[in-house]
């Protein structure tokens, strides 16, 4: 029997490579959603504290030149802030759709793992029918009876 050749291999390999792919590419929009996230808080947290800073200005003696910069460098703090939120959406929404070609090329990548093993199997099934086939022929040529003629 002949040795088993999967012909689609060359297609198996291309999407595994593809598969790979989108699962690296996936692995880099965590990364970029985890960055983000962290960006966010930390603009969360500067905004934070100057707001609690401005407080504090007020409490004292009070300045007008002080307390426009202070709002100007919290109205400028918020902006941080909202563009960092904005910049975590994206991030999520490449996350989701990263997800989504990963699974699509993993679904793509099994249906070709199934049809390999499918064809191993119907190999083995051919292969075991012959094998079969030819202990058959053996038994029963060991068990024929010979035939003499004097």
């Amino acid at each position: 029997m002949k040795r088993f050749r999967f012909r689609l291999a060359s297609v198996r390999s291309l999407r595994e490579l593809a598969e790979r792919r989108a699962r690296e590419n996936f692995g880099h929009a965590q990364q970029a959603v985890t960055e983000a996230s962290a960006n966010l808080q930390a603009a969360e947290q500067a905004r934070l504290r100057l707001a609690d800073s401005l407080a504090g200005t007020r409490a004292t003696t009070f300045r007008p030149v002080e307390q426009i910069a202070g709002l100007g460098a919290l109205r400028q703090a918020e902006r941080a802030e909202a563009e960092s939120a904005r910049r975590l959406t994206v991030a999520q929404q490449n996350l989701a759709q990263a997800r989504e070609r990963w699974l699509a090329a993993r679904r793509d990548l099994q249906v070709m793992q199934r049809l390999e093993e499918r064809a191993r199997l119907a190999h083995r099934t051919e292969a075991d029918k012959a094998e079969q086939t030819l202990l058959d022929e053996l038994a029963a040529l060991a068990t024929a009876r010979p035939s003499f003629t004097p």
